[in-house]
């Protein structure tokens, strides 16, 4: 089957020629892989997800979950593809070795998990078993830690019951469940989650949800909250299935989109006999969730990955609909209809699909890599650099990434017409999909305020200043490039602007303004996100012209020759990724870049007439 999915070749190209994945097969981390092993993952991978995810794609969309007898049914097909995913043990392979896993870096496991988010209605229950499985091997007891074989070899499934009606991320202390301290050192939780994805469902033996709640008599702010696993089926000291826990299923939601992946709302305790087993220390729930929250990459990988299925369907298309005459013909009567990939508009456009994807896969991957360097390096500086450099970046792929890929995905509904606006065309499905993702585990309002007031500033600015400064290292490394030099200073000036916006952030939060940055939080993310797409395809451009420099001379082409440069691009492969890696650079960092002047301008002038503005007067 044909691959809409992924280009592998861009892949590998993030991966190998420009972050060095080879690098971490040095270390101790992860020295038990190659750059072969990495490629033949990746191949696996990729022949999977079209084989067999993709196929049942939009079949499971039609047939959606359903409540029967208190227990969720998942698509058929569903049943079937998940077979050959235990079989694989993709859903595991990040996990160390110690745990079941495969031990691979995330800047391996996620370029294979991207290759899947096509079908995410299957994604979240396929990879249900890992949402809690890291957080019972770091923090659970010898005891807890029956619940893992299980988890890892993804038999039973796991999720995470946080939020209620009247506490979301952002008010979270308002939980009403609580947690009644047995004898037996267990608890019995009792509430209500109305919305919990993947709460319930048949792929799985057993649910092991991680639920919060407040312990009896436990402080009514953030700081009394705690986790508990709570089992569907109670687990015996064996690890084998015993009697059935209270807890209960009362419904499923209906949503615009992901008809796949349940929604439960789910009750704990109806006949007051829900057991739950406290996961770490009390009280501190929270600062666990966030820190598992900043060190994942989930959310950026999904983006892209729909955003790249999105943009290879529309280039497809685009290839095979021949309308209307190109517009140089138009006053041609006997002119031939050709493929609209031929007209200006259809090309800008698929250019700014393209640049956004390959430059948001680019950057989630370098994410990755600085999740990876942080863990497997032994330098404590290095360490803490590469940590504090993913921690500044967690709302690029965490919200612009995901507003991106959705603006990509309706981009892609919009150039197909009624073919992308029909049922039996998928690009619909990929917009409805990928919508809830800027705001699951916390909308962009509440992440943005705990990332200006916590993360941005943290180490006295000082991992803020390291990321400027790898983004001055690659100016550094590709600015005297040929042909590269009016594009390297036109992003050296915009991570200039970044750096003059951090500090009049720093200004106002010192001058006690503290409201001006928080009320442009949305804005500077997009301006942040803005400028380090436009470092990720400079870098990439840097790396293919010298590439690109390096096949015409091989070849005998003079690259200023347009039409000896205009063959070798015709019949060559590698010449023509390469040199759209170079007119990617060029469209976005001169026609999406200078919107950040404009951003920049507008968070400088204080304004706030969003607060001004009277209730009354909306």
């Amino acid at each position: 089957m044909y691959n809409l999915l992924i280009d592998p070749r861009d892949q590998k190209f993030v991966l190998h020629e420009m972050l060095n994945v080879r690098q971490l097969c040095e270390t101790d981390a992860f020295g038990h892989l190659t750059v072969e092993t990495i490629d033949a993952s990746l191949q696996a991978a990729l022949d999977l997800a079209v084989k067999e995810s993709y196929p049942v794609m939009a079949e499971a969309d039609r047939e959606g979950c359903r409540l029967e007898n208190g227990e969720v049914r998942s698509p058929r097909c569903f049943h079937r593809l998940k077979e050959h995913f235990d079989k694989a043990e993709l859903a595991s392979a990040y996990l160390p070795e110690a745990l079941g896993g495969h031990g691979y870096p995330m800047t391996l496991w996620t370029p294979m998990f991207e290759d899947f988010v096509h079908n995410f209605s299957f994604v979240w229950p396929w990879a249900s078993p890992l949402s809690i499985t890291g957080i019972i091997a770091m923090m659970g007891t010898e005891d807890q830690k029956r619940y893992l074989p299980n988890l890892v070899a993804g038999r039973w499934g796991s999720a995470v019951a946080f939020t209620e009606e009247q506490a979301g991320v952002d008010d979270i202390a308002r939980q009403a469940t609580t947690a009644i301290p047995q004898p037996d050192g267990s608890y019995r939780i009792k509430g209500l989650k109305p919305t919990v994805t993947c709460g319930d469902s048949d792929l799985f033996e057993n649910m092991v949800l991680c639920v919060l709640a407040r312990i009896e008599g436990a402080p009514q702010d953030a700081t009394g909250l705690s986790m508990f696993i709570v089992p569907k089926y109670l687990v015996n000291p064996d690890g084998s299935l015993g009697p059935r826990n209270d807890v209960t299923v009362v419904g499923l939601e209906q949503k615009l989109g992901l008809h796949g992946s349940p929604t439960a709302a789910l009750e704990f305790g109806r006949s007051g006999n829900c057991y739950g087993e406290l996961l770490g220390p009390a009280g501190q729930a929270m600062n666990i969730f966030i820190g598992g929250l900043l060190k994942c990459t989930f959310y950026g990988a999904v983006s892209t990955g729909m955003a790249s299925a999105a943009y290879l369907h529309t280039l497809d298309y685009t290839r095979k609909r021949v309308h209307g005459a190109h517009i140089s013909e138009l006053e041609n009567p006997d002119a031939k209809p050709v493929p609209i990939i031929a007209q200006p508009f259809v090309r800008r456009r698929l250019l700014w699909m393209k640049s956004h994807v390959e430059g948001l896969r680019a950057l989630v991957y370098y994410g990755c890599m600085c999740l990876d360097k942080s863990n497997a390096l032994t330098d404590a500086a290095e360490k803490e650099k590469w940590s504090g450099i993913n921690d500044v970046l967690f709302p690029t792929y965490r919200h612009y990434a995901a507003e991106k890929a959705f603006e990509v995905a309706q981009t892609a509904v919009k150039m197909q017409g009624r073919s992308g606006y029909f049922n039996d065309y998928p690009v619909h499905q990929f917009m409805r999909d990928i919508i809830p993702i800027g705001w699951w585990e916390g909308d962009a309002g509440a992440n943005n305020l705990f990332y200006l007031t916590q993360l941005l500033g943290q180490r006295d600015g000082q991992d803020f200043v390291n990321l400027l400064g790898e983004m001055k290292r690659t100016l550094e490394e590709f600015g005297s490039t040929e042909g590269l030099a009016d594009l390297a200073g036109d992003l050296a000036k915009r991570v200039a602007l970044l750096g003059e916006v951090g500090q009049f952030f720093a200004e106002c939060f010192k001058a006690g303004k503290v409201i001006v940055p928080i009320s442009n939080g949305l804005p500077f993310i997009h301006f942040m996100g803005d400028i380090c797409l436009g470092w990720m395809l400079f870098w990439q451009a840097g790396i293919a012209a010298r590439s690109l420099a390096a096949m015409c001379k091989e070849r005998g082409v003079d690259p200023g020759d347009e039409t000896q440069r205009g063959d070798l691009l015709g019949r060559n492969k590698q010449a023509a990724f390469y040199d759209g890696k170079l007119q990617s650079a060029r469209f976005f960092i001169k026609n999406v870049l200078p919107q950040v002047d404009a951003l920049a301008d507008a968070m400088k002038s204080e304004d706030l007439s969003s607060l001004a503005i009277h209730e009354a007067g909306f």
